[in-house]
């Protein structure tokens, strides 16, 4: 039952979940503005009270983001992951969910209330966007998270951030052990594919002018008057067509918002 509801509806909740420092938000921002930028429905939640995530890139979060929680206490930020997706299904709109990386409350609360089939049942099927980098824990940590059976949805993503590729070392070295890795390509109950996520040599420069990555691409002017140059806006457009090809030689498209 749960897998046709899954398959028969268009929203999407994308949950971020894995340790920290492995390029989730960097991963979470183009992926919000691939829906937004599409024209769909997209209501973006912030859960790290200690280090703000998706909430930082201010021009999407302040027309699509919803109120951050006030604390980390575990009961509050329980009241705002559901409603969260209390708002996602009223407003008949997919959710992305940043939250800290180990963050367990989450996971608490996906066991304790079976999120993943409330979620089918509103409307907001989950896909998990599991953060996995080369450290051996990377994979220990999405495999106990897993094992446990506390938040594993039917999809999962893994995703792999070139940001966390150690300096002089090439990306596909690191992470080709990795996506032929069995504990990560069966996992019980769900299905997972892997997505990579290029580096931006610009970034800091993307970030810093105030724009989105679309509107950077495009060469709109930031928020001191001009626009990046020519060849970062190159840079960023073809940032982006590398992630959507990514997404599409993935086979992903119907699992993201």
């Amino acid at each position: 039952m749960h897998e046709a509801i899954t398959k028969s509806l268009e929203l999407r909740s994308l949950i971020k979940a894995g340790r920290g420092n492995l390029g989730g938000t960097t991963c979470l921002a183009p992926l919000a503005e691939r829906a937004i930028f599409q024209g769909r429905p997209l209501l973006l939640g912030d859960g790290d009270v200690r280090n703000p995530g998706i909430s930082l890139f201010k021009e999407i979060y302040k027309t699509h983001g919803l109120p951050c929680p006030s604390n980390e206490e575990a009961g509050h930020l329980k009241e705002w992951f559901a409603n969260s997706f209390n708002e996602a299904a009223m407003r008949k709109s997919s959710l992305l969910i940043d939250i800290g990386g180990g963050d367990r409350t989450l996971e608490e609360w996906a066991a304790e209330d079976d999120i993943i089939g409330a979620a089918d049942a509103v409307g907001v099927p989950v896909t998990g966007l599991f953060m996995c980098g080369s450290q051996p824990g990377d994979i220990a940590y999405l495999e106990k998270l897993w094992a446990s059976g506390q938040f594993r949805p039917r999809r999962g993503i893994i995703v792999l951030n070139e940001w966390t590729v150690p300096a002089g070392h090439k990306p596909d070295t690191i992470f080709n052990p990795i996506m032929n890795d069995e504990r990560l390509m069966n996992v019980a109950g769900m299905e997972t594919e892997f997505l990579r996520i290029p580096k931006l040599s610009c970034m800091k420069e993307v970030l810093a002018s105030g724009l989105t990555f679309h509107d950077a691409a495009a060469g709109k002017p930031g928020q001191d008057g001009t626009p990046l140059g020519p060849m970062r806006q190159w840079l960023v457009k073809n940032w982006l067509e590398k992630i959507e090809e990514n997404i599409s030689d993935a086979g992903i498209e119907d699992w993201l918002p």
